[in-house]
């Protein structure tokens, strides 16, 4: 066994390196010791072997400022360059990296340690990330998280995502640069398949964090070239997981046992956990980009194979004090309930163990079957026959998952004041700090009860209306004349099929659940809700999907001006009160009739005022969400002017 380096260098055994864990070096180490596994340092004996003479590692700053020179190289690059400002220094890192990333310096699918050179500098932009962005995508062991012991790919990734959330008007360019380096060398990585045999060896984790966290982030960005590439690596990436079984709990607890081994539970929580929050993450975007894209999703919850995670508390419990504190409290019985079936069955015996998070993975599990139905629709009206409606069993399952978001709710703000589940289950940093603990708990299930309404609405759209024939339409209403239509089959077509749609029960209900949004995020953003303060893309893309669902039921559910209440009208804000009255709602739905909200009438003549309403709630500048004019072309005109 290669002897034990010097603690003073900071180098961590084999086993607290692959779980990113602080190491007290020695002979043996504390952790391992209490993991009862030898203590190996086969890895920081192979970093050092590797070192040269000093005169070897001398390089040109020059050149490390144009990105010629190796990492081995930078590693060891003593200081003595000219000042420049910290803004400066990370554009030039990013740079670097990304130059790196293209020559094929950075080789993806292996661990490369971050240069000595961009410690500072890395480190410390990751402020952003661990924020709201960790808190909707906990990808990473936060606790476990230390710049030096964690691939460059994504540690790089983690300042990227940092940067672009912080000023994207400053660091946009570099950001973007590298962002699509990544992006490039990520797909033909994958492109290149593993032999059989290869998949005995540790999966590349880091790698697949990477990969996820640079597709989440095209998603943030909006941009609509980056979000169709991302949606292209996503569907190589599930495939590539397909190949190599990670979905597949048997074959991750083997992973665990030959390549992790040990008895110490924060490690084995660590480990087993990551692997299930990757799968969960990628399960997320996996619909949110078949959802913008107009695509059937990629990922199916049947092949979630994984029982339920830990809760958000556990699994960013800073110290090994609290984490033993903290899962005294954990409701053990999740481990026993495969995540598959759970969210499979709105009436699940789990149902007092659900968390925020396992009903939005349950809703965004509808996808496949509404997708299924709307081609099946789709289908059978350009046919000219009937078919076999699956619709109410799929609106059954919709709001009965909405039910549990309520109940939830309701649950969450009466425990914060007793300290009791499910509101400890959000408690992350602060222990020290109980005030500041449980108002960014409130924070926290706040932006996640949004999230989960924001995509119970997407769902109920995509259940009730054609958001892909709609948005045809609409695309071609903004590039062709009006008169084009009518000489146009495939668009006359479709003209045809919105009008007979919009006289159905479910064009109303399409409406109710885009006026929803509306209402909601104007309630929120006057309110300034914790969800607001943050770049949302979900909220964009339930913006953006309801303002395109508004402006078809505005232009073809009446062939003149609806501005004068018929005697089956509804004025939302008044007649009812609000969305919570069923039963005058499903009076109006089930008969044609007008609409209106705060005597506001839902009518052709005013469709520009309603799009303007949408488009309000959308950001301006460079964070503006550019995917909203690609779902909803008529957004687009309006964005030009503000």
């Amino acid at each position: 066994m290669p002897t034990a380096p010097d603690p003073r260098r900071g180098r961590a055994c084999d086993a607290c390196h692959a779980n990113k864990t602080k190491c007290d070096g020695g002979t043996k180490c504390t952790l391992c010791v209490k993991r009862g596994i030898n203590c190996t340092y086969k890895h920081a004996s192979k970093s050092s072997s590797g070192s040269k003479s000093p005169s070897e590692d001398t390089a040109d700053p020059r050149a490390v400022a144009n990105g010629f020179t190796s990492p081995a190289l930078i590693q060891n690059l003593t200081p003595g360059t000219p000042q420049i400002s910290p803004n400066d220094e990370i554009k030039a890192g990013f740079k670097r990296i990304a130059n790196h990333v293209r020559s094929g310096e950075i080789p993806i699918g292996e661990d490369t340690p971050v240069p000595a050179l961009d410690k500072n500098w890395i480190e410390g932009n990751s402020k952003e990330y661990f924020g709201r962005f960790h808190d909707t995508w906990p990808i990473l062991h936060g606790p476990s998280y230390v710049t030096m012991d964690t691939s460059l790919l994504v540690s790089v990734s983690i300042a990227m995502i940092s940067c672009w959330l912080r000023s994207p008007d400053e660091f946009e360019d570099v950001v973007l640069q590298l962002h699509e380096s990544l992006m490039g060398a990520f797909s033909d990585w994958i492109a290149n398949p593993r032999s059989r045999h290869e998949y005995d060896e540790p999966w590349p984790f880091e790698t697949y964090q990477a990969i996820l966290m640079n597709i989440i982030f095209a998603f943030y960005h909006g941009n609509e070239k980056l979000v169709s590439k991302a949606s292209l690596l996503r569907g190589t990436f599930v495939v590539a997981l397909r190949e190599a079984e990670f979905f597949n709990s048997d074959n991750a607890a083997e992973q665990q046992r030959v390549h992790y081994p040990g008895t110490f539970v924060p490690w084995l929580m660590t480990i087993r956990d990551r692997w299930k929050r990757l799968i969960v993450s990628l399960f997320k975007i996996d619909t949110y980009l078949s959802i913008a894209r107009f695509q059937a999703p990629t990922l199916f919850r049947e092949e979630i194979d994984l029982t339920m995670p830990a809760t958000y508390s556990l699994w960013n419990a800073y110290g090994l004090n609290i984490f033993f504190k903290r899962i005294t409290l954990e409701p053990t019985d999740r481990s026993n309930f495969k995540l598959s079936e759970v969210i499979a069955n709105p009436n699940t015996p789990a149902k007092p163990l659900l968390l925020f998070e396992d009903i939005h993975l349950a809703l965004c599990g509808l996808l496949p079957a509404i997708w299924n139905q709307t081609q099946i629709v789709r289908r059978s009206t350009e046919a000219g026959r009937s078919t076999q409606n699956s619709t109410s069993s799929l609106a059954w399952q919709l709001e009965a998952w909405k039910a549990d978001i309520e109940r939830l709710k309701h649950q969450c703000f009466h425990a914060v004041e007793v300290g009791e589940f499910p509101f400890t289950a959000y408690i992350g940093d602060y222990d020290e700090d109980p005030v500041r603990a449980k108002a960014l708990a409130m924070s926290n299930i706040k932006c996640l009860i949004s999230e989960c309404l924001m995509t119970y609405h997407l769902q109920g759209l995509q259940l009730y209306a054609d958001p892909r024939m709609i948005n045809s339409v609409a695309m071609a209403s903004i590039v062709s004349p009006d008169h084009e239509a009518g000489v146009r089959p495939r668009l006359q077509k479709l003209h045809t099929q919105l009008n007979m749609w919009a006289k159905t029960p479910e064009s109303r209900r399409a409406l109710l659940h885009a006026l929803a949004v509306l209402r909601q995020c104007e309630s929120d953003l006057q309110a300034n809700e914790p969800q607001t303060q943050s770049i949302d893309p979900t909220s964009y893309l339930a913006i953006s999907m309801s303002a395109l669902v508004v402006w078809a039921w505005l232009v073809f559910s009446e062939a003149a001006c609806s501005c004068v209440p018929t005697i089956n009208h509804i004025n939302i804000g008044d007649d009812p009160l609000d969305l919570q009255n069923t039963a005058r709602l499903e009076t109006w739905i089930q008969a044609e009739g007008t609409a209106g909200m705060n005597n506001i009438p839902l009518c052709r003549c005013v469709s520009e005022g309603w799009m303007a309403r949408f488009n309000a709630l959308l950001p301006l500048g460079k964070r503006r969400w550019e995917m909203s004019d690609e779902v909803a072309p008529i957004l687009n005109s309006l964005s030009a002017g503000r």
